[in-house]
């Protein structure tokens, strides 16, 4: 199980290991830049399109400040997900960026 907030730090000295991170922010943003091995699956279609999601493995989610990433993680917690949210969003990332 994954904290509720994930701290980069956590994420950067291998801490925390969640099983799929999923970036929440609009493809165009997604592309300038997103944390290694992310999907981009934008706000608005997350609840639609959650069933996508792999439930065997933990969910981080990411977002521009992580607001609505907690939102949405809290939003998946109550439906049976093990989610959490990087706390800062990809703001506070200092790690490396892939780019697609």
């Amino acid at each position: 199980m994954i904290p509720f907030a994930v701290e980069a730090w956590q994420l950067l000295c291998g801490e925390v290991q969640p099983g799929q991170v999923v970036d929440l922010r609009q493809p165009d943003r997604f592309a300038r830049g997103h944390l290694p091995g992310a999907q981009n699956l934008p706000y608005e279609r997350l609840q639609a399109e959650a069933a996508t999601l792999d439930r065997t493995r933990s969910v981080l989610l990411v977002d521009p400040a992580g607001a609505r990433a907690a939102e949405l993680a809290t939003w998946l917690r109550a439906r049976g997900y093990d989610a959490g949210y990087l706390e800062g969003g990809i703001a506070a990332w200092t790690g490396p960026l892939e780019r697609p």
